[in-house]
């Protein structure tokens, strides 16, 4: 049987992991977003906060004595690389992205929440902090990227039907 603790710290890694497969999917976008610079800039905001979430995540983790998991952050790795691969080649690369990180963020706030509580049930309340901290992040980020995602799909279709490039 699994402890409240133990299931923590696997939460735990599991958000690490989550952290590091969001910065190799969203990071390799910059260059590919040059026509849509507000998107772009979003997705910078997105890597750096999501490079500080990783580091205070494996800070939670250090502290409660666990390490890190690099098969389960390798095997998300992965799998952020078969999904970039996979649309890179569609010409509304740029329109699967957006719709795709804006559900990431959803997915992000929801398993920070769940490790908020765990950290709560066992009284680590400094874990709790930092959970609830990437929560209000998450949760801006989220708000920032709702209006950008029409105007992304707004400026694909201009592009699209001026015959300008619209992929990138």
């Amino acid at each position: 049987m699994t402890t409240a603790e133990e299931t923590l710290l696997q939460g735990l890694r599991n958000a690490h992991a989550m952290e590091k497969q969001a910065i190799e999917s969203t990071e390799n976008q910059i260059d590919r977003l040059q026509n849509y610079p507000e998107m772009q800039s979003w997705v910078r905001d997105h890597v750096e906060a999501s490079r500080s979430q990783r580091e205070r995540v494996r800070a939670c983790i250090d502290r409660r004595g666990g390490d890190v998991s690099s098969l389960k952050d390798m095997a998300l790795s992965i799998m952020g690389k078969v999904q970039e691969l996979t649309g890179t080649v569609a010409a509304d690369e740029v329109i699967k992205n957006t719709i795709t990180v804006y559900g990431f963020k959803h997915y992000e706030i929801g398993a920070y929440l769940s490790l908020a509580a765990a950290a709560d049930a066992v009284g680590d309340q400094e874990t709790k902090h930092v959970c609830d901290e990437i929560i209000r992040e998450e949760e801006g980020l989220a708000e920032r990227l709702k209006p950008i995602l029409p105007a992304v799909m707004t400026e694909y279709l201009r592009r699209e039907q001026s015959g300008a490039t619209a992929k990138r």
